[in-house]
């Protein structure tokens, strides 16, 4: 099966399709791979409702535009350090946009303080690497894709680096560092010339470009979500031919991979990993119709334990976890286009906090915490 490479496609719902869609700027036709039907669209009216209310008491004395932007001390208290830490957030769209910086703990939802001084086309979901750099996949088609690495670790740095992606689009990535090391990129879609136009995973480097491409073609149809941990193994999050979720395992990051067991998800969705190396798993819920889970397991290398499952607050496809005790997880809500936070860990669960809206994208993809989790 070839993928045409004028398609682009969205990972959940954007622009009131519930499916993955293809998109084209101005408003074009959307197109759907060809293979078998995972669902049908639903029209989703676009809802920005959430404005949370300030707690109690608690006056801003201080807009936060005018915050200084580094640690200093302000009437007795240290004000935060907006210029390195932050959660960076993207939405998927058929033109080029700039990736978004919003506070963390943005409660009060406040606009976002800072954006990429580049723009990229067809970002799905993106990512932080350990050095504090962000890795913003973006793709103009299933057949041409880039990775764009922003220099960290302060917010919304300049292009460190763009890496072309010879083998798919782009819809994921994973590194320890980015600028240094090997990069996992997860492709949507093969573009027909390696993987028979299946999901894939991209291993690249900024100084090699991407080399190597890893693929199952039984259980790696459709590819969501990336994840490459310290030791250098990596798992594929993807529906398989017939439109079911699997988990796929390639140790050291090589090889055909095999199907992780134990795994229960309901649907695809990002990955990403804790400190303790439990891999925590987005179900998007867009296959059973619900807001989904965040599921998470140890092991999956490839037998699967799992520790917990926590209803989400909204559909979401892609997240990431905080660095500190990687006691919060941000979600990008693609249905009410905004960032929902979680708080708990991989044993006890996460539970819904709050959500923050004020300028996020329409059809919010990627959420990710600068600083990340150690893995």
């Amino acid at each position: 099966m070839k993928i045409s490479s004028s398609a682009k496609y969205a990972l959940g719902v954007f622009a009131a399709v519930a499916i993955l869609a293809g998109c084209s700027s101005g408003g074009g036709s959307q197109v759907a791979p060809s293979g078998p039907s995972m669902g049908s669209n639903t029209s989703v009216a676009h809802s920005n409702h959430f404005v949370p209310e300030r707690p109690a008491g608690i006056a801003r004395l201080v807009p936060l535009s005018m915050l200084p932007k580094g640690p200093t001390h302000l009437n007795g208290r240290v004000a935060p350090d907006i210029a390195r830490r932050g959660i960076y957030v993207s939405g998927f769209s058929g033109s080029p946009t700039a990736v978004q910086g919003f506070r963390k703990g943005n409660r009060v939802n406040d606009p976002s303080f800072c954006s990429t001084p580049y723009t990229e086309p067809g970002i799905n979901g993106l990512a932080v690497d350990g050095a504090g750099n962000l890795l913003v996949p973006a793709g103009t088609g299933a057949g041409a894709g880039n990775l764009v690495v922003g220099q960290g670790p302060n917010m919304c740095g300049a292009q460190a680096a763009s890496i072309a992606d010879p083998y798919g689009q782009p819809s994921d990535a994973s590194s320890a560092n980015a600028l240094t090391g090997v990069i996992a990129v997860g492709n949507i879609f093969d573009n027909g010339s390696h993987n028979s136009g299946f999901g894939s995973i991209s291993l690249c480097t900024v100084s090699g470009g991407c080399t190597v491409n890893l693929g199952n073609p039984t259980t790696m149809f459709e590819v969501a979500g990336v994840a490459m941990d310290n030791s250098g193994n990596c798992w594929a999050s993807a529906r398989d031919l017939s439109g079911l979720p699997t988990l796929t395992y390639f140790a050291g990051c090589t090889g055909s991979g095999v199907a992780a067991t134990g795994y229960v998800n309901g649907d695809y969705g990002g990955i990403d990993i804790d400190a303790s190396g439990n891999l925590i798993t987005i179900d998007s819920g867009i296959i059973t119709g619900t807001s989904g889970n965040i599921d998470a397991y140890s092991g999956c290398n490839p037998a699967c334990t799992l520790l917990s499952t926590s209803p989400m607050h909204g559909n979401a496809v892609f997240g990431h976890l905080n660095s500190l005790h990687n006691n919060k997880f941000a979600t990008g809500n693609f249905v009410s286009s905004q960032v929902d936070i979680y708080k708990g860990s991989a044993a006890s669960g996460f539970t819904y906090q709050y959500s923050f809206n004020n300028g996020t994208p329409i059809g919010t993809e990627g959420a990710a915490y600068n600083k990340r989790s150690p893995q």
